[in-house]
Parts: C-alpha cells; sequence; structure tokens
C-alpha cells in the first residue's frame, strides 16, 4: 500500500504534505511528495508550482504553474535560460500542457521531438 492509500486518499495525503508540523519519522515526505507528483502526473491534475511543458510543440521550455484560472485556464511562469527569457503566459489546460517528465526536468525543456 502506497502513501496516499495509507494516509486515506489524496486530498488526506495532500493536507499532511502541506501540514506546518510533520509527524517526525512517521512517514517519508520526500517519498510522499513523489507519490503526490506521480498521481497527478497520471490523473492530470495541476497544481500551482508543478512543472510542465507545452504540447504543441511552438516551446520547448518549462513553466511552473501560477495558478488555475476559473475558465480552465492555467497561467504558469516560462524561463527560457538560453533567451534570458521570462514571462507569464495561459494556455487552456488540458489541450495544451501536460506534465514535465523527471528527465525533461532534468534537462530544462520538453525533450520529445515533434514530427
Amino acid at each position: 500500500m502506497n502513501l496516499i492509500e495509507q494516509l486515506g486518499g489524496y486530498s488526506a495525503a495532500k493536507a499532511e504534505a502541506n501540514a506546518p508540523v510533520k509527524l517526525i519519522n512517521f512517514f517519508d515526505y520526500d517519498q510522499l511528495d513523489k507519490e503526490l507528483l506521480e498521481y497527478r502526473r497520471q490523473h492530470n491534475i495541476f497544481e500551482s508550482g508543478d512543472l510542465v511543458v507545452d504540447t504543441t510543440g511552438f516551446y520547448d521550455w518549462l513553466c511552473r504553474v501560477e495558478y488555475l484560472s476559473t475558465d480552465g485556464r492555467v497561467v504558469m511562469y516560462r524561463h527560457d535560460q538560453r533567451k534570458g527569457d521570462t514571462a507569464f503566459t495561459t494556455r487552456p489546460l488540458i489541450e495544451t500542457v501536460r506534465h514535465a517528465t523527471d528527465a525533461e526536468i532534468k534537462a530544462g525543456k520538453r525533450l520529445e521531438v515533434m514530427k
């Protein structure tokens, strides 16, 4: 049983991970954070702070989710280190963004090649 299941589901696990006081040595909080991220990746859940990439193929930089708007768009902060370009941008959530993979986070950009 994973930590999310042990804590009673995603909402309870997220609350525990974000709690100001941690139950020292009761949970592996780094592992819990990894499981919460993997759960969000699997279920297309986006939260503030998540790293995402553009799926249209137009941009290859990583973006950090700032917040989700009420009209179903994701407001992101992007930073292209190669160009020194920083700006806020918005995209329709499901259609044009996805969670960045661990390899993309390590590389600092979207890795898939558009054909």
